[in-house]
């Protein structure tokens, strides 16, 4: 039987805690996708590029800032449609109509979307969990 050192108990018992302590901050939500041909232009950075992990949401002046980075996790089935991966995502743009037509909490970009889930399998959206980083 292994014993483990009292200093690598603790850090491990610090990294559990962590993580439920994150598992029970995050907030459930929806999630689809847009294509990268409107990436830009964006309402907070207009023409300037701000990468592919992007997200957009009517939250925005809200909950959400220009510039929030979420921590956004698919909570369905692994493999199908989840990936059973995380992406994190900074807001970029409004999203009017994602709650009330869409019915989604957020659009991810499609290159942050493939990160957690199959969108072919997904059928436009997905059960999502996130958590402000």
């Amino acid at each position: 039987m292994a014993i483990i050192p009292k200093s690598n108990f603790l850090l491990l018992l610090i990294c559990f805690v962590a993580t439920l302590f994150s598992i029970a901050l995050a907030t459930p939500g929806t999630a689809g996708f847009y294509g990268k041909e409107f990436y830009v232009p964006t309402v907070c950075y207009g023409s300037k590029p701000q990468g592919n992990l992007i997200a957009t949401s009517d939250h925005l002046g809200g909950e959400f800032n220009c510039g929030t980075l979420l921590k956004v996790t698919c909570i369905g089935k692994v493999p199908q449609p989840c990936t059973g991966k995380s992406v994190v995502v900074k807001i970029v743009d409004n999203c009017p109509g994602c709650g009330t037509s869409e019915h989604v909490t957020m659009n991810l970009s499609e290159d942050a979307y493939r990160i957690i889930a199959n969108p072919v399998v997904a059928q436009g959206h997905v059960s999502i969990d996130y958590v402000k980083v």
